[in-house]
């Protein structure tokens, strides 16, 4: 029920949120933390959605692409 607006663009900093696609599959809404052996995806809700480490190699293969950066959010109530 949230509104997301995105800024389409295939790069962002560490620590943004971000619409990420892995594997060529739906994008989901996650912040990205980066590294040098690769990218940490953080869900809203670590406990249901641990974080996730994706290698440099992994990035590459899968892929996992990043659609675009969360510029705004509104929760409908």
């Amino acid at each position: 029920g949230d509104l997301v607006v995105i800024r389409s663009q295939q790069d962002v900093d560490s620590g943004d949120i971000a619409a990420v696609r892995i594997n060529g599959d739906e994008s989901t809404l996650k912040q990205v933390q980066k590294s040098e052996a690769g990218i940490t995806l953080i869900a809203y809700n670590p406990s249901v959605y641990p974080p996730h480490f994706y290698s440099n190699k992994e990035i590459e293969e899968l892929p996992i692409e990043i659609d675009g950066k969360v510029v705004e959010m509104k929760r409908i109530f």
